[in-house]
């Protein structure tokens, strides 16, 4: 019987695997595309998302959609591309 073993990425490619998803994106993203393309549950995401506002990685602005939709989106910071730069050094130094 095969043992099926889930290989868990650390929370630290997790978090350099967003902030690289929006350098790609400079006009910042909707929070679902982030998730969908970083492989997360919408409340495993928020999680992330909310440590990485804390850290001042990053920003949620509240833009108009439409008439009377209003939807958010996600930008990098000057900080968050930093510590970006720092993650991929140490990755690259690591061999992770």
């Amino acid at each position: 019987m095969p043992s099926s073993t889930k290989k868990y990425r650390s929370a630290l490619i997790i978090i350099q695997s967003i902030l690289e998803i929006l350098i790609k994106e400079n006009e910042g993203i909707v929070k679902s595309r982030i998730y969908k393309s970083v492989g997360l549950k919408t409340i495993i995401g928020d999680k992330y998302l909310e440590q990485l506002i804390v850290a001042r990685y990053v920003t949620l602005n509240e833009e108009k959609w439409g008439k009377e939709r209003i939807r958010q989106k996600v930008y990098i910071t000057k900080r968050g591309l930093h510590r970006f730069q720092w993650f991929m050094k140490l990755s690259s130094e690591l061999d992770i």
